[in-house]
């Protein structure tokens, strides 16, 4: 069906354990981890490693191995899970409204393995403050800053201290409904939420005050469930209930704007993941990166996205996107929770789903 397309995607393993949905995934920065989380209150860890028969085409590129399941005594599904940059640290968000931080004791030492992560987790601090379900948690570049969103339409901020203790910097009451997710700029102390309200806002610090929202998006037709920063910086995207991908261009340093919308999803998209893909056999990787999109639709979509100056004005540049590779029933007739690529040197290629069907599937872009 989808077979002129330049590249294809191909599964890699399909990670089983979870006993209800798996809601997400999320790669260690640090080491090759992958971890996931799902209504069944769990976080599971694997490992993985290039597998020792590449020298044939046909099997998986990359072996995974379960290390450790984390019962997190959440009363309640664990719906997001973020790593720190470090890779030592992981929060969970719960619909119990609290957020858990988790970490090895004893976790100082700088080795490149997984085998460590085998050991015992424990919950290092538990954050309190939201009064519903905690939909989204996210660690800022720096690992100084954790932010958090939920159903009671606020937006949290929270500064990491030594010894896992954190203080509240901030709580944002800027969106009217549910906030769904919660991104931050790769670079800078920039937040994005996207909410039930149908718009994205974007919030920094003020050195006098506090956190404020400087810039409202809006546009999309209904909620807006995903949002991703693209590795530059410079855009930002956003997936939602309209079966849209909006693309915003940062114009000014506080001034963002619609410049592309993707079409193409048959229902809502609920999760995008932006990253800095790989060349295939026809040379670029998209010179801003390879975003891919799933949702209610069960489809897995890679867009590569460029941009190429523009007609009239060359300083300015246009946003030029292409679908290189789909596949459809990433899950069987299952909705697909998310999408995130692999952000380890050497793996753009790499990408991993959480279904309905309770599965977390590793897949590979590879060339037509």
């Amino acid at each position: 069906m989808d077979g002129d397309l330049p590249a294809k995607i191909q599964p890699v393993a399909q990670l089983e354990g979870h006993e209800d949905r798996a809601w997400h995934v999320a790669w260690n920065p640090a080491r090759p981890i992958l971890a996931s989380c799902s209504a069944d209150k769990n976080v599971r860890l694997y490992s993985y490693a290039p597998s020792t028969n590449t020298a044939s085409e046909e099997g998986p590129s990359h072996q995974f191995t379960h290390l450790t399941t984390i019962p997190t005594g959440h009363a309640k599904t664990v719906r997001s899970i973020a790593w720190s940059p470090s890779g030592k640290t992981l929060a969970t968000a719960s619909f119990d409204s609290n957020i858990g931080i988790w970490a090895q004791e004893g976790s100082d030492e700088d080795g490149e393995g997984a085998s460590s992560a085998a050991g015992e987790w424990e919950c290092m601090s538990l954050l309190e403050g939201h009064e519903t379900e905690c939909k989204s948690v996210a660690y800022s570049s720096s690992g100084n800053l954790l932010a958090s969103c939920s159903r009671d339409k606020t937006v949290w901020i929270w500064e990491a201290h030594p010894d896992y203790d954190f203080e509240c910097m901030g709580v944002l009451m800027e969106h009217s409904q549910d906030v769904k997710c919660v991104a931050w700029h790769p670079t800078e102390e920039i937040l994005a939420s996207a909410s039930y309200d149908d718009t994205i806002k974007l919030y920094i610090d003020d050195p006098q005050e506090d956190w404020f929202c400087f810039q409202t998006l809006s546009g999309h037709a209904s909620t807006v469930w995903t949002i991703a920063f693209s590795p530059d910086g410079h855009y930002l995207a956003s997936g939602s209930d309209d079966c849209t991908i909006r693309i915003w261009e940062r114009g000014q340093e506080h001034k963002w704007e619609c410049v592309d919308v993707l079409e193409g999803h048959e229902r809502s998209v609920y999760s995008i993941s932006w990253g800095k893909g790989k060349p295939l056999d026809s040379g670029e990787a998209g010179s801003l990166g390879w975003l891919a999109s799933t949702g209610g639709d069960g489809i897995v979509s890679v867009w590569e996205i460029g941009a190429v100056p523009n007609v009239q004005d060359p300083n300015k540049k246009t946003l030029s996107h292409r679908v290189i590779a789909k596949i459809s029933q990433a899950h069987d007739v299952h909705d697909v929770n998310c999408v995130v690529w692999c952000p380890r040197q050497g793996f753009g290629d790499l990408f991993a789903t959480a279904g309905d069907d309770g599965l977390v599937k590793v897949w590979k872009v590879t060339s037509s």
